[in-house]
């Protein structure tokens, strides 16, 4: 059955009409199956794109055609479940199907592949088109790979932060200071579960939405979900937020930067991380959430996401620029990321260590720089003088004013798990002995990393790594270096089998030559 519609500018389109036949598979992009018949018609070849309309639901979305003479008769539709929920129905019924034409956004990606500069303008068309599928993955991967080769200039990275913010939804909490930080990423250790509750006690009002592991054992996320649920709405954010000054949930619930999501998982496979890209990411998702005040932490080290002073620094300088662009303060920091943050690897026992670290039963290096974070932000929200930060935050550690708001935090969030006692760690346990004496000489953050993500982590979130020894200690032949924690023997055996191949852990002597 087919149609010739006029559109408001008089052009005439073929559309048919086609019966839907749901299929309840996720194929986790907006793919629809026709018949060879119905595509020759359209004029459709295998990958090019329709554009589907629901009469009913008023629905309409454009998805790639696959082809098939077999899952789908003539006049015939076939959708996925990702399909079908873009358009709201529930079953069968008849849609509208025709060709879409490329869109114009696919002439400003190959401008920037030739390295031409973007507007504002072809930027957010971009943008736009990405959220409404009409671009495909073949399409954004160009888009990206132009970016990594080429890279954005500061006017580019900020036209693509305010194309990403615009594109999403916006977070508005009626409540003054709204702060916010972000790690760039690479290390362990949960500085945001400590750093939330000590801005939020000194009375800053912080909606800290946080990533899932992607390449690490563990994210803020899925270290927060062992204490408290963290799949939260817009809605239920801000009224935790402007109740109890802070919340810590997963920022993938929320479609407050959906393109930005989308583009992070194109970037993934080939590890893409363009410089314009990582900042216009970053910053879109702080200025969502209504912040005006923000620390950036950027971990330097060989292991981490940043491995030179030079880019860290280069890095900083951008992030303050866009961030005044967008109207917010901003402070970005470089870290030492050559050690450990905390000692433990994987979601549980991450968030076990920091709750010890707010029941004040320990203050290493990742209590330090949680402490230098929060000041930093205390500082920039005028919530302490200039220079009288990290002791207004160590202060509310030591009287344990964050560990009340990080419990009530929890309990607001819908947690359970208000001690460190009451974390749980996998069952199954094994110990990496030093194989003699020595010093030792460096830890590996990404080998750990590694160990405890093939413990389990960070699906098993009980799974993990518990580090034992600290950079400079002498040690005992069959002192233990590091604990393996997993939740069935076989991942345990493979992830021993590992380190033993590995050393995370290296020794040696502190002098390494002697002159006489």
């Amino acid at each position: 059955m087919a149609d010739q519609i006029k559109t408001k500018n008089g052009n005439s389109h073929y559309v048919q009409k086609m019966r839907a036949k749901l299929f309840d598979i996720e194929a986790r992009k907006l793919i629809a199956i026709i018949h060879e018949i119905d595509a020759k018609e359209l004029g459709v070849m295998p990958l090019d794109r329709i554009e589907i309309y629901c009469p009913i639901t008023k629905m309409r979305v454009t998805t790639v055609a696959d082809l098939t003479t077999t899952m789908v008769k003539k006049n015939e539709i076939g959708l996925f479940r990702d399909v079908s929920r873009e358009l709201g129905i529930k079953k069968c019924g008849f849609l509208e199907v025709k060709a879409s034409p490329q869109p114009d956004s696919v002439a400003y990606i190959k401008k920037k592949m030739k390295g031409d500069k973007l507007s504002f303008e072809e930027i957010s068309e971009i943008v736009r088109d990405i959220g409404k599928n009409k671009l495909d993955e073949i399409e954004i991967s160009a888009f990206m790979a132009a970016v990594y080769i080429h890279g954005f200039d500061l006017d580019e990275t900020t036209s693509m932060t305010k194309a990403l913010l615009l594109d999403g939804k916006q977070l508005k909490i009626d409540k003054t200071p709204v702060v916010d930080k972000h790690c760039i990423g690479g290390i362990n250790g949960r500085a945001t579960m400590i750093v939330v509750p000590i801005v939020a006690a000194a009375g800053c009002y912080i909606p800290k939405t946080s990533s899932r592991a992607v390449t690490s054992c563990a994210g803020t996320a899925d270290a927060m979900e062992v204490l408290a649920p963290v799949n939260l709405s817009i809605g239920q954010i801000k009224s935790i937020t402007e109740k109890i000054g802070g919340v810590i949930v997963w920022g993938g619930a929320v479609d407050l930067a959906p393109v930005d999501d989308k583009i992070i998982k194109i970037e993934h496979p080939l590890a893409l991380d363009p410089e314009g890209q990582i900042i216009a990411s970053v910053v879109s998702k702080k200025a969502s959430v209504g912040a005006k005040y923000v620390v950036f932490d950027l971990p330097v080290g060989p292991d981490v996401k940043i491995q030179t002073r030079e880019r860290a620094e280069n890095l900083a300088k951008k992030f303050v620029e866009v961030g005044k662009k967008l109207g917010m303060r901003v402070e970005a920091l470089i870290t030492d990321g050559t050690e450990p943050s905390g000692k433990a690897f994987g979601p549980a026992l991450e968030a076990k260590y920091v709750m010890e670290i707010l029941e004040g039963r320990r203050f290493d290096n990742l209590a330090q720089k949680s402490c230098e974070l929060a000041g930093a932000l205390l500082e920039l929200c005028g919530k302490a003088q200039r220079g009288k930060g990290f002791a207004a935050a160590k202060q509310l550690l030591a009287n344990k004013k964050a560990l009340e708001k990080m419990r009530q935090i929890i309990k607001a969030q819908g947690g359970k798990i208000f001690s460190s006692e009451d974390a749980k760690l996998a069952k199954f346990k094994h110990v990496v002995r030093a194989k003699g004496d020595g010093t030792v000489k460096s830890i590996n953050v990404r080998l750990l990393s590694t160990i405890a993500r093939i413990a389990g982590a960070p699906a098993d979130k009980r799974a993990g790594v518990m580090l034992l020894v600290s950079k400079g200690e002498k040690l005992k032949p069959e002192q233990p270096l590091f604990e393996v924690y997993a939740e069935n023997m076989r991942k345990l055996e493979l992830a021993g089998e590992f380190a033993k191949k590995n050393s995370a852990v290296e020794t040696g002597d502190i002098v390494l030559e002697k002159f006489e």
